[in-house]
């Protein structure tokens, strides 16, 4: 385990306040390393409001993007604390969603919009496919998220993708967010 994972877990099992210049240290210092990304993402989940000062939606959002984009890519497979290929690409679609219900993030959505784009275009057929099918006939299901890739419609490496991806989406108006949401409702009965 790499010292800035122990420093990150310590953080986690923490009740004090973690300053933002360390979670930032911890971010520049994790690169391509899921396990560090891992862990950030936890703590950005799970103790967020104990980063002092705030450590902001630009920040947070990019680290999240690292994150599942770099579990799409890997396919780490045995680890429950990483995120498998599919099923980071099913969290990519809600967390797309869920910036799109947060009001004005069409800057930090064209960001992830061309990173998923970067990635599609840069990999072979398994991390295409769930790219496609975990992903973007989820995130076509909302319309307000289809302009974000619509150049995918006149590109020929990802024409066919975006055909077949709108296809669905058309067909399933909103079917994965409004499970979500009802899965979230039941939840709290």
């Amino acid at each position: 385990m790499r010292p800035v994972d122990k420093d990150i877990l310590a953080a986690l099992d923490s009740d004090t306040e973690i300053a933002k210049d360390t979670v930032v240290h911890w971010i520049d210092s994790a690169g391509g390393d899921l396990n560090t990304l891992s862990n950030l993402y936890r703590l950005t989940d799970k103790a967020y409001w104990r980063i002092k000062p705030e450590l902001g939606g630009e920040i947070t959002c990019s680290l999240i993007q690292r994150y599942l984009l770099e579990c799409i890519r890997q396919d780490v497979k045995d680890n429950e604390e990483i995120r498998g290929r599919w099923e980071a690409a099913d969290t990519l679609h809600l967390w797309l969603r869920q910036l799109l219900e947060t009001g004005d993030t069409s800057a930090l959505l064209n960001s992830a919009a061309k990173a998923i784009t970067e990635l599609f275009l840069a990999s072979g057929q398994e991390i295409r496919d769930a790219i496609e099918m975990g992903f973007l006939e989820h995130a076509l299901e909302t319309a307000a998220l289809r302009p974000y890739f619509e150049n995918w419609s006149s590109h020929p490496q990802m024409r066919e993708a975006w055909e077949r991806a709108l296809e669905w989406g058309k067909a399933h108006p909103d079917q994965m967010w409004t499970w979500l949401q009802e899965r979230r409702r039941l939840s709290k009965q």
